[in-house]
């Protein structure tokens, strides 16, 4: 039998709230609205969170004949852009609008999640981010992943480590979950 032991550097940053060096910008949602739409999804694909790029998603929720499922892209874009900037409140909001508008939208249930992951509230991430898997996360080594980072912030660190190998599974070329796995030691 295997016991999992946790480094004690990762568990003290675990206790303290880490900060997730998680990109919801893989997160954006693509979409085939008008053009001021599409520069939003760049902007949240980039993680750019200037103001410029906040006012270009506006602008596109604005002025652009939208359909829901790209209304609902551009808010879940505009939620990763205020997320990049820092401004948590206004992103969980497009989140919700996104939700709202179609409440099997995957990356809206990931980036809300991955908003509670970057304020350390990983009790409060991991039902959202089961959500986005549930729904059909497109890309399922970066949901799982980030719910692999909710248990650990919550201390349940066999399931964590269970997640995160699944993560580094399903894509063996992505870095960050063997970075994440690299803190953990196994134990016979």
């Amino acid at each position: 039998m295997k016991a999992l032991v946790l480094s004690a550097a990762l568990a003290a940053a675990a206790a303290s709230a880490i900060i997730i060096p998680l990109s919801s910008a893989a997160a954006a949602v693509m979409t085939v609205g008008g053009p001021l739409s599409i520069i939003c999804y760049q902007s949240a694909r980039s993680g750019d969170g200037r103001s410029s790029a906040v006012d270009g998603c506006t602008r596109a929720l604005q002025e652009e004949a939208l359909s829901a499922s790209d209304r609902a892209a551009t808010h879940v874009n505009r939620g990763i852009v205020f997320m990049s900037a820092g401004r948590y409140s206004e992103a969980d909001s497009d989140f919700d609008a996104a939700l709202r508008l179609n409440a099997t939208l995957a990356d809206g249930w990931l980036n809300k999640g991955f908003l509670r992951l970057r304020l350390g509230k990983g009790r409060d991430a991991l039902p959202l981010i089961q959500r986005g898997i549930d729904a059909g996360a497109e890309r399922q080594a970066l949901a799982i992943f980030a719910r692999g980072v909710a248990r650990e912030q919550m201390g349940e660190f066999r399931a964590a480590y269970a997640d995160l190998r699944l993560a580094q599974q399903l894509e063996p070329d992505w870095k960050l979950p063997r970075q994440y796995l690299a803190s953990y030691q196994v134990r016979r």
